[in-house]
């Protein structure tokens, strides 16, 4: 796989930066991350979201998830072995970025997945337990390539310029859906990542045919995935980032700061400085009795230098919050799209859409 210009991780910890940096502006007034003594902050009574986190809700923080290669479209199943490890590779860096786990890295026939029209959500019940599955699903994987004779200076004759190589311009193309189900009852289909991408790379060759090696090939392959890959470390990374909850609320002795706890840690992938949303879960009944979940931001804070592997202290201000913080509300960490990626990375608002 071709190297990027910098790391999944050091990505992430550029964009944290700068979301801290525009955060402390507009949300808690960059208020000091520094708690020196905990117990010198007085509790502060708080009321409790309803219906309440169950306890294997406050215990569950990280994802586990599955890998699955489906059936590609009209594609020969053999020309996709390498590329579908490729993407495998890619999907499981991502989600050990975020936090998350591969529970299966053996879910990759094409017979075990749900084939063209017969997506009936029986084939992920036969994995591994997990909280979602990834199935990944070629639709294109091509090649093309075309001649241009060498330009021809008034002076030169037509056995002159013959005798020159012209220029050959090779591309690899490739599109494929990545599909994330949250792996339950009702198998539901929470995100589809479409990535479409080209490469491409000219040579100089006599021969209009364009012949290219396949070595070279193969690379100039790699790098239109690698490249279009790296468009999923940001949203699909914020999507299996762990997701804590709200257990307690301190405030300073004779001063406006407060800071709350929070079930995430450094276990979970949380430093100090750190940006996390707090989040208040909606759920909603169907009329045919379907539960259904959302979430909306109520506020913003930064994770204080008090840390634990498996919970740690938040500063953010109750005054400039959407709501009351409640003990239960969802944190989950910020990810945001750095300056430095952006400028070193492809451009991913053309590679990457929804679905």
């Amino acid at each position: 796989m071709g190297k990027r210009g910098i790391t999944r991780v050091e990505r992430w910890q550029v964009a944290a930066g700068l979301t801290v940096a525009v955060l402390c502006a507009t949300s808690f007034g960059c208020a000091t991350g520094r708690v020196s003594n905990v117990d010198a902050y007085e509790d502060v009574p708080m009321n409790r979201v309803v219906p309440y986190p169950s306890q294997d809700e406050l215990r569950k923080r990280s994802f586990d998830l599955v890998i699955v290669g489906r059936p590609a479209v009209g594609i020969e199943e053999g020309r996709l072995e390498q590329p579908r490890a490729q993407v495998r590779r890619a999907l499981e860096d991502i989600a050990a970025d975020a936090g998350a786990s591969i529970v299966d890295r053996t879910v990759d026939d094409p017979e075990a997945s749900p084939a063209e029209g017969e997506d009936d959500g029986s084939a992920w019940e036969e994995t591994t337990p997990a909280d979602f599955a990834l199935a990944t699903r070629f639709s294109r994987y091509a090649y093309a390539s075309s001649w241009k004779k060498p330009f021809k200076m008034p002076w030169q004759s037509d056995e002159e310029v013959a005798s020159k190589p012209g220029t050959c311009e090779h591309t690899a193309s490739v599109e494929l859906d990545v599909e994330m189900r949250d792996v339950g009852d009702d198998d539901a289909v929470v995100r589809t990542f479409v990535l479409t991408h080209e490469a491409q790379q000219e040579t100089k060759d006599l021969d209009p045919a364009c012949a290219l090696p396949a070595v070279t090939l193969t690379v100039l392959f790699e790098k239109a995935l690698d490249e279009a890959l790296s468009c999923l470390d940001m949203p699909l990374g914020a999507a299996l980032a762990p997701r804590g909850h709200v257990t307690g609320h301190r405030k300073a002795p004779g001063a406006d700061r407060h800071i709350y706890r929070i079930t995430l840690g450094s276990g979970h992938g949380i430093d100090p400085g750190d940006t996390v949303e707090i989040r208040r879960e909606q759920r909603s009944m169907s009329p045919d009795g379907e539960e259904t979940r959302e979430e909306r931001v109520i506020a913003t804070g930064e994770v204080t230098d008090q840390v634990r592997a498996q919970q740690s202290w938040v500063a953010a201000d109750p005054s400039k919050a959407n709501d009351t913080i409640l003990d239960g509300d969802v944190v989950r960490p910020v990810y945001a799209e750095g300056l430095l990626s952006s400028l070193t990375g492809p451009d991913c608002g053309a590679i990457l859409s929804e679905r």
